[in-house]
């Protein structure tokens, strides 16, 4: 399997993970910022709004004033790659040329994004544009405590080109009848949920992937390691920590953070509900029981610090429990996907990239701009993405992009601009099933399947139940991993970890979150 895509899965789930402790508000300091300034960041901002109107009146982009720096912080893994000065040249030379910006590029660590945010915002730092990755963990903590601005008149006057990529993806980001964020376009709207095998394996005991349709024929590949590869894992995590459970969980959503899931009722009504009182959950938990008895899953699977990925790329084991199966494949396994139904986009799974206009920016215009122009323009699509053509990349005769030979602007996220502006890589198009050139590729991702959500566009606000929510966490990290692991029986603690769950409150999450959805119903009617 190819590196940058396993650190594009793992770091992105190792976030969600490292985040999810917090009731999946991110970090506590965007939502506890002190109101003295969130009411100076509003100030400031408003002065922004009074240019941006005036600009907007106008008609047009004034060239004849000074022109703007635009300060952008997007997320980086570990430090700026070296030729980031580079790229920023590149990006300011079309900027000047096309809305009369300069743009000053920050990289800030993806793992503290809330803590710097904050630091700047207390020290009154020069801020514009800010990227919330995953947008989920941000959104409403940051529009409450004032740290983003909503942007609504300036997608109005400035974001056309915005406003037509994103289509029905854009209400993600609307949170109490106002636009604070701006999703990113990606390729697949939702991935698919199931198990990646080993084609060395599968090829090395005549095992046919694609005839993989039921558990029981699962099971019986299964077998078949276990017998003949006695040092092999059968099955293992996406990431060191998680859990096998979710690859036979069927699609849900669930409406944001806190518990309770969407389960929708015979009559068409939408309900919140306790998704571990299922009698579907009970059964996809006695099934992962029954596989760490038979020993396909590793004794010490709860302090084991090995990624499914990394260890079946290096033949250590057969099966990886994946979320991110896409329409193209791998050169090192195959995808299985078992359930009947398409995968569910959910807001929450169109919200993993956002930006959002800091509340101190002083031309919010600058910024919606900025962000139209990424989404207009397949020049600065890829030169955020893959850099500068015949220096980090090469065009090859098909269409397709060459980046061997990059060793100085590795972007593993589509950050920004629309995806269908962008290039495709080379072994991405060769990894596609039944994409032989670049038009099959953008064909085969516009024809994924995915069924929406019946509460797409709903935004839980946690504010009134974060206490809650917070012992409820806590329960959760008592249990979920060694009954989703199969380390304990299900038949006796499941009962616990719900008895427990409501002890801490989870009984008043669910009545906030019904009340919030059936608001948000009538609303939308």
């Amino acid at each position: 399997m190819k590196l940058k895509r396993f650190l594009s899965l793992a770091l992105s789930a190792a976030m969600v993970l490292t985040m999810a402790g917090c009731g999946g508000t991110g970090n506590e300091a965007g939502t506890d910022a002190d109101s003295s300034q969130a009411n100076e960041q509003e100030s400031v901002g408003a002065e922004g709004e009074d240019a941006g109107e005036e600009t907007a009146a106008a008609g047009a982009i004034d060239f004849d004033e000074e022109p703007y720096l635009l300060h952008v912080c997007y997320p980086v893994a570990g430090e700026a790659q070296p030729d980031l000065p580079m790229i920023q040249e590149k990006l300011n030379e079309i900027t000047l040329r096309e809305i009369n910006a300069q743009v000053e590029l920050e990289a800030v660590s993806l793992f503290s994004l809330a803590n710097v945010y904050a630091l700047k915002a207390s020290s009154q730092e020069k801020m514009d544009l800010m990227i919330l990755f995953p947008g989920y963990n941000y959104l409403t903590s940051f529009a409450n405590s004032n740290m983003i601005m909503p942007v609504e008149e300036y997608l109005d006057a400035w974001g056309a080109d915005l406003k037509e990529g994103l289509e029905e993806q854009i209400v993600v980001g609307e949170f109490k009848g106002h636009q604070y964020a701006i999703p990113q376009n990606i390729a697949q709207k939702a991935n698919a949920s199931g198990f990646a095998v080993s084609l060395d394996l599968c090829n090395k005991y005549d095992i046919d992937p694609d005839s993989i349709q039921t558990i029981e024929d699962l099971e019986a590949a299964f077998a078949v390691i276990k017998e003949n590869e006695p040092d092999v894992t059968v099955i293992m995590s996406e990431t060191a920590g998680g859990a096998i459970i979710p690859g036979l969980q069927e699609y849900y959503d669930g409406l944001g953070t806190g518990g309770g899931v969407l389960e929708e009722q015979a009559d068409g009504s939408l309900k919140v509900v306790n998704q571990l009182e299922q009698e579907s959950y009970m059964q996809a938990c006695k099934k992962v029981r029954e596989w760490y008895e038979a020993g396909y899953i590793s004794k010490d699977v709860l302090t084991a610090q090995d990624a499914g990925f990394v260890a079946q790329a290096s033949g250590k084991c057969f099966a990886v429990v994946t979320n991110s199966i896409g329409p193209s494949a791998d050169y090192f396994y195959d995808t299985v996907v078992l359930k009947d139904s398409d995968p569910m986009v959910t807001t929450q799974s169109s919200q993993m990239v956002m930006w959002a206009v800091s509340a101190s920016c002083e031309r919010p215009d600058k910024a919606i701009q900025f962000l139209n122009m990424c989404f207009g323009s397949k020049e600065v699509a890829n030169l955020m993405l893959y850099g500068v053509e015949d220096v980090h990349y090469s065009i090859l005769e098909d269409g397709a992009v060459d980046t061997s030979n990059n060793e100085n602007w590795a972007n593993f996220w589509n950050l920004l601009g629309d995806w269908r502006n962008h290039y495709v890589k080379k072994d991405l198009l060769e990894a596609t099933p039944g994409a032989e050139t670049v038009e099959d590729y953008y064909r085969i991702n516009s024809e994924w399947k995915t069924e929406y959500s019946p509460a797409y566009g709903f935004i839980f606000d946690p504010t009134n139940v974060k206490t809650e929510i917070a012992a409820c966490d806590a329960v959760n990290n008592e249990y979920q991993l060694v009954i989703g692991n199969g380390t304990v029986d299900p038949e006796t603690e499941l009962a616990k970890w719900c008895d427990k769950l409501y002890d801490a409150g989870l009984q008043k999450v669910l009545d906030e979150k019904q009340a919030q959805l059936d608001a948000w119903i009538e609303a939308n009617k």
